[in-house]
């Protein structure tokens, strides 16, 4: 049986043409074979600009080469004085369908580009060539038009022999060269499967106290491989997921693929904490940029000597350094074939026509924004320059069960996201008084964890919505010591704000201060959201015992 992706067949592909040659290549074709269903890809035509591409099949063979295969069901009528193609149904009823032959042939070549450019091969070594399948009628020995010969075309009674069929068809393909000198090869058949993106799965970084939890890998679910196969699809998409859905591991794995296609690259996001995370854990790859919004403007805009006069904070980063960004990307030249950006949700509505001027192409160039209102602390809610209706990720990838479900308290959407990892341990609420302050409920709760529970410092993080008024910060002899620097020293545990480390993650999350906010702001609910699912496995709050009401009601449930 030949191996096939997706398996099994996506239960919402309605042709029946379609599910009968899934079926057929499954059972008649051998393991040797690779045989993709419903795909689409994206590459860069001579001028740079993006192509899109796809088929209802591909197949492969590393020794015998490539079939990019459009297939239509019914009787096909085809008129040459008008080019018009129709599909006639079991009820005689005509639909207007693309043309076939161009399609395939066209997509073909979308498809060589990428595949050129992720192996390094030339042209001439890799056999690759577009087909057709009509097998609902018998073709015969008719032929359809000199460049609609009937070696590049399946009928029904090609269905009987259906693996000497694309024997043949390759075999035509070749032409007079020898086959040893355009076999694929696995290296090609590799990137095939890097380029079509059919299976991947998201692994967390789990240790010690934790590794029953590291032993139950996190897969994407099938409603995020529909999302992966959309995203494929589209030039331009908003993506809406819960905290944890895997927004920022989706927003890298499309970036990264990009690049890896030849397009350039831009993966940009708010917080420059995240932006110096991903660089860390990325590295500096080939086609792809990474950099925080605010520092790609200041960056920009310095170089083309634009630096607006500073009229103070708010107006200088809401509305100058952005618009003198339009004007330096003009001045500089600087031009991405895509953008995706992470935490859209910060983006203010005036950054995006900024942005979009670092398109090569700003109406058409291929823009992804992956956001969620739940985790909006800075921005009223703003229209993405993105038509349609957002794609949904509701599956929580990243928290256990039960911090999950502390999460959910603060989660505001028509749709509740469920939790997809292992069950964890209880959030824990630890109390303190004037007795036993901050300071030193603190320090114990980092000794309990560190030196009880084995935890590494480097996987604590502790959080506070405070930044001047914090008390963490007060000199005191202490076995812990707090770090402002990210990643943390060696035995030092890192300490920042709510604000600076949305985007981020760590495998235990201390929250502090809670009570102290207050004071200055109403609406509690989008900090504790952002706050406690940071934490991968274990969640601790420390609450004074004298929290108002709100704080403590916000708790109730794992108390």
């Amino acid at each position: 049986m030949a191996r096939m992706y997706p398996k099994p067949l996506d239960p919402n592909t309605k042709s029946d043409a379609e599910r009968a040659l899934y079926a057929a290549f499954r059972d008649k074709l051998d393991e040797s074979y690779t045989v993709f269903h419903s795909v689409a890809w994206q590459s860069l035509d001579r001028s740079g600009r993006p192509r899109d591409g796809e088929a209802d099949f591909v197949i492969a063979h590393p020794q015998l080469g490539i079939l990019v295969m459009e297939a239509k069901g019914g009787v096909i009528r085809h008129d040459p004085s008008t080019g018009d193609w129709t599909s006639l149904d079991r009820a005689d009823q005509a639909h207007p369908i693309r043309d076939p032959f161009g399609q395939a042939r066209n997509s073909m070549y979308v498809l060589l580009y990428p595949l050129l450019e992720m192996t390094g091969q030339p042209r001439n070594c890799i056999n690759i060539g577009h087909v057709v399948a009509f097998p609902d009628v018998v073709l015969g020995d008719d032929l359809l038009g000199l460049d609609k010969p009937r070696q590049i075309i399946l009928d029904a009674t090609d269905l009987a022999d259906l693996s000497g069929w694309v024997r043949s068809a390759l075999t035509y393909w070749y032409g007079t060269k020898e086959r040893g000198e355009m076999a694929p090869g696995e290296q090609l058949l590799q990137a095939l499967m890097d380029l079509l993106g059919k299976a991947w799965e998201l692994r967390p970084a789990m240790w010690g106290e934790f590794v029953q939890e590291r032993e139950q890998l996190i897969h994407l679910t099938g409603q995020q491989y529909l999302i992966l196969d959309a995203l494929s699809r589209q030039r331009r998409a908003a993506i809406c997921g819960c905290a944890g859905s895997g927004k920022t591991m989706l927003a890298v794995e499309k970036a990264s693929r990009l690049a890896r296609q030849g397009f350039r690259v831009l993966l940009t996001c708010f917080n420059r904490h995240l932006a110096a995370d991903l660089r860390a854990r990325i590295g500096n790859p080939q086609n792809l940029d990474i950099a925080h919004f605010h520092g790609l403007c200041y960056d920009l805009v310095q170089k083309a000597n634009l630096m607006p006069v500073k009229e103070n904070d708010h107006a200088f980063y809401d509305w100058q350094l952005p618009q003198a960004l339009q004007d330096a990307a003009g001045k500089l030249g600087v031009h991405y074939d895509a953008i995706v950006v992470d935490e859209g949700q910060d983006f203010l509505e005036g950054w995006w026509i900024p942005l979009q001027t670092l398109l090569r192409d700003p109406e058409e160039g291929i823009l992804y924004v992956f956001y969620d209102d739940n985790q909006r602390l800075y921005t009223r809610r703003s229209a993405f320059p993105i038509q349609g209706e957002p794609y949904l990720l509701t599956v929580n990838c990243r928290n256990t069960q039960s911090i999950h479900r502390v999460v959910t308290q603060f989660y505001d959407a028509e749709t509740r996201p469920t939790a997809g990892g292992p069950a964890g341990r209880e959030v824990e609420i630890v109390y303190y008084d004037l007795a036993h302050p901050l300071r030193a409920t603190l320090q114990a709760t980092l000794l309990q964890l560190t030196q009880d529970e084995r935890i590494p410092t480097a996987e604590i993080a502790v959080l506070t919505p405070l930044r001047e008024r914090s008390q963490l910060w007060q000199q005191s002899p202490v076995e812990i010591p707090l770090t402002s620097t990210w990643p943390p020293p060696p035995n030092q545990v890192y300490c920042t704000t709510i604000y600076d480390f949305k985007g981020l993650e760590s495998a235990v999350i201390v929250l502090a201060e809670l009570e102290g906010w207050l004071g200055e702001f109403v609406d509690l609910e989008p900090l504790l959201y952002v706050g406690c699912s940071r934490a991968r496995n274990h969640l601790v709050v420390l609450l004074p015992r004298s929290a108002d009401p709100a704080i403590r009601r916000a708790f109730l449930r794992v108390q």
